[in-house]
C-alpha cells in the first residue's frame, strides 16, 4: 500500500531557523522540497567537496580490503583520527604515483640501454676523458659498413637486436659522426645507479602499500566521518532550500499522513506556523510503501532493480512476490539447483546476525528456492536428471509435469499452465486498473481489454498448445471485449487513439504469447544440463580413470547453466512483471522513494 502524502510548508523566525532544522532533523518525517531557485552557500560547497574527497579516499581503501581480502576495521584506530588518516592516506596516494611514474621511467631508460650490456660507466667517462674517441651506434648493416671504411677507426659490434646493430666506433683522435646513427648518453645513463635507484624505489613501494594496507585497516574512521559530512551537507543543503520573506523561513516538503499528527505536536511546542493540504495533481510526490509482509519480502528485488511505484499508482508488492516465485521456480526448473540455492540462503540468513543488510535479500532467496525445490521435483529434474542413472526407474514426479525432454504431450502441459499464469496476471492487472479508476467508463474500458485477453488465451492454446478448431466462445469473448473497448476505451475524436487501437490488440495477443518464454527458457536449462550430465557419464564409461574429468565436467557445466538461469530470471521474469503485468496495470514506475530530513544516527 502507498502511504497519503501531505504537502507541508513551516514557516519559522529567521533567527530560530537554525534551532529549528535541528529539531525538524530530529524529528524526520518531512522529505524537504529542494527547488530549482535554490542558492549554494559556501559552506555547502566546501561539506559536498569534502564529502566525495572522502568518499574517493574510503573506496580505494575499500578496494585495497578487497584486494587483501581484509574484512572490517583489522588495526585498532582509537588514537587517530579520521581527518589525519585521510590525510596520509592522500600523501601515500600521491608518492605512489610519483614512484610508480619513476619507476616506469628508470625501466624504460634501462630497456634502451639493455642494447649495450653491462658496462661501467665510471670507466667509461675515464677513457673519454683520456683522449680517445668512443662514439656509440646504432643502426643498419649499410651504417656498420660506413662506419667499418673510415680511416684511422675501430668498429666493434656490441649487439644484434630486433634489426638493429649496436656497434661502437674507436678513435685516438676526433672523428666524423655526422654519417653516422650516434646514440648521445645523458650524466644519467649509468646502468648500475638505475639498478640501485630502481631497487630503492621498489621498496620504498613497497613500504608505501605496506602503510596504505594498513590505512585500510583503519577506514572505518573514514566511513563514520562520511557519515557524518553527509549529515553536514544535507542539513546545509536544507537551510539554503528556505525561502526567506523578511523576518520569516519558509520551508516546504511531504510528510506521511500517518506521521503528520508528530509533526502538528511538534510545530506547537516550539511555536511554528505550518500548513499543510494534499498535494495536487501535476505535483511530484515521494512514495512511502507501507511495510507489509509482501513488501519486506519483496523490496530486495525492487532496491536492485532501481523501481517504485508512482504516488498515484497501485502497490502491486504481493502480486509481484506471487508470480516472481512462480517464474523464478520455471526457469530455474531444477529441484537440485534449489537445494543449492537454499543452502546458500540458510547460510547467508547466518551471516546475517553480524551483517543485517543481507536479512531481506537471503530471505527473499530461501522463498525462491523453496519454490525452485518444489517446481523441479514436480517436473522430476535433479541436476537435469530424471531417472536414476544406470536403471530406468524414474525420479518420482507427478506424470503431467515431469521431464521437460520428454514427449510433447507432457511439455504441452507446461505450456498450458504458462498460459493460465499470463491470463490470470494480466487479467488481475486489468482488474486492479478498473477499480483504481473507479468510473463506469474504466470498468467498461478494463473489463473488455480482459475478455480479449481470453480470447488470446484460448486462440494461442488452440495455435501452440492443444492444435485444434478454435472454440466458438473465443469469438463471443473477442467480439464482447472489443465492442466494450470501443465505447469506453476508444477516444474516436482523437486520431492518435484510432490509429492506436489496432496496435493495442496486436500488444495484447504478444503479451499473453510472451509468456512462453517461462517454458522455453526452462527447457533451455533442462538440456544444458542434459547434455552435461552426457557428456560426463560418457567419459566415465570410457575408462573409470576418467571419472575425475567427468565430475568436472559436470561441475563446470552445472555452474555455467546455474549462471544462465539466474540471468534469464533477470531478462524474463523481471520483464514479464514490469513490463507487461505492468502495462496492464498501468504502472510506469515513476515514483521516488521518499527520502525524510533526519539524523544519521538516528536512523542507525
Amino acid at each position: 500500500m502507498i502511504v497519503p502524502m501531505k504537502k507541508v510548508t513551516l514557516l519559522v523566525m529567521q533567527s530560530e531557523r537554525e534551532s529549528a532544522l535541528t529539531v525538524l532533523r530530529d524529528l524526520g518525517v518531512m522529505q524537504i522540497e529542494f527547488g530549482d531557485h535554490d542558492s549554494v552557500s559556501s559552506t555547502t560547497a566546501s561539506a559536498f567537496e569534502q564529502l566525495n574527497r572522502l568518499k574517493h579516499i574510503y573506496g580505494s581503501l575499500e578496494q585495497i580490503a578487497a584486494d587483501r581480502q581484509m574484512s572490517g576495521n583489522d588495526l585498532p584506530c582509537a588514537a587517530e583520527n579520521a581527518a589525519d588518516l585521510a590525510k596520509k592516506v592522500v600523501t601515500y596516494q600521491e608518492r605512489l604515483a610519483a614512484l610508480d611514474a619513476e619507476i616506469s621511467d628508470i625501466r624504460r631508460r634501462l630497456e634502451a640501454l639493455d642494447v649495450w650490456g653491462e658496462f661501467d660507466r665510471d670507466l667509461f667517462d675515464g677513457i673519454l676523458n683520456s683522449g680517445i674517441d668512443i662514439q656509440l651506434c646504432l643502426g643498419s648493416n649499410d651504417d656498420l659498413r660506413m662506419a667499418q671504411s673510415m680511416e684511422n677507426c675501430r668498429c666493434e659490434v656490441i649487439n644484434r637486436t630486433k634489426g638493429k646493430i649496436a656497434f661502437a666506433v674507436i678513435s685516438l683522435e676526433k672523428t666524423d659522426i655526422e654519417c653516422l646513427p650516434v646514440i648521445s648518453l645523458s650524466k644519467d645513463d649509468d646502468p648500475k645507479k638505475l639498478k640501485q635507484k630502481l631497487q630503492v624505489d621498489l621498496d620504498e613501494k613497497s613500504s608505501v602499500e605496506k602503510e596504505l594496507v594498513a590505512c585500510a585497516g583503519k577506514r572505518g574512521l573514514i566511513a563514520a566521518e562520511i557519515e557524518e559530512k553527509s549529515a553536514l551537507w544535507e542539513f546545509c543543503r536544507v537551510r539554503d532550500s528556505i525561502g526567506e520573506y523578511g523576518e520569516i523561513a519558509v520551508l516546504n516538503g511531504f510528510v506521511p499522513e500517518p506521521q503528520m499528527q508528530k509533526l502538528v505536536e511538534t510545530a506547537n511546542d516550539q511555536g511554528w506556523g505550518l500548513a499543510f493540504r494534499d498535494p495536487y495533481e501535476d505535483e511530484e510526490v515521494p512514495v512511502l510503501l507501507k511495510n507489509n509482509r509482501f513488501t519486506r519480502i519483496i523490496k530486495p528485488l525492487f532496491d536492485f532493480l532501481g523501481i517504485v511505484p508512482g504516488y498515484r499508482e497501485i502497490d502491486i508488492s504481493g502480486a509481484v512476490l506471487i508470480f516472481f516465485t512462480i517464474f523464478y521456480a520455471i526457469i530455474i526448473g531444477d529441484a537440485g539447483y534449489g537445494i543449492v540455492f537454499g543452502i546458500v540462503s540458510l547460510a547467508g540468513l547466518r551471516l546475517s546476525r553480524k551483517h543485517p543488510g543481507l536479512l531481506a535479500p537471503m530471505r527473499l532467496l530461501l522463498i525462491l528456492s523453496i519454490a525452485a525445490t518444489v517446481w523441479g521435483a514436480l517436473c522430476g529434474s535433479w541436476f537435469g536428471l530424471s531417472v536414476i542413472p544406470g536403471t530406468n526407474k524414474a525420479i518420482p514426479a507427478l506424470e503431467c509435469f515431469r521431464d521437460f525432454s520428454a514427449s510433447s504431450a507432457k511439455q504441452a502441459n507446461i505450456q498450458f499452465f504458462c498460459f493460465i499464469l499470463a491470463v490470470i496476471q494480466l487479467s488481475a492487472g486489468r482488474i486492479w486498473r478498473a477499480l483504481k479508476e473507479g468510473n463506469f467508463r474504466a470498468f467498461g474500458q478494463h473489463l473488455g481489454w480482459m475478455l480479449i485477453i481470453w480470447g488470446n488465451f484460448f486462440l494461442t492454446v488452440r495455435l501452440i498448445v492443444y492444435p485444434g478448431e478454435f472454440p466458438q466462445f473465443m469469438y463471443i469473448l473477442y467480439g464482447v471485449g472489443l465492442l466494450m473497448v470501443m465505447i469506453c476505451g476508444v477516444n474516436w475524436k482523437q486520431a492518435s487513439d484510432v490509429f492506436q487501437f489496432p496496435f493495442d490488440i496486436i500488444g495484447s495477443f504478444t503479451d499473453v504469447l510472451s509468456y512462453i518464454r517461462l517454458f522455453a527458457v526452462g527447457l533451455a536449462g533442462a538440456c544444458i544440463a542434459g547434455s552435461f550430465n552426457g557428456m560426463a557419464f560418457d567419459l566415465c564409461k570410457v575408462s573409470a580413470w576418467l571419472l575425475p574429468a567427468g565430475i568436472l565436467v559436470a561441475l563446470v557445466g552445472h555452474a555455467l547453466n546455474i549462471a544462465l538461469a539466474l540471468l534469464s530470471v533477470l531478462v524474463h521474469a523481471v520483464r514479464l512483471n514490469t513490463l507487461e503485468f505492468s502495462n496492464h496495470t498501468g504502472l510506469s514506475w515513476s515514483g521516488q522513494s521518499f527520502n525524510p530530513f533526519k539524523s544519521n544516527k538516528k536512523q542507525e
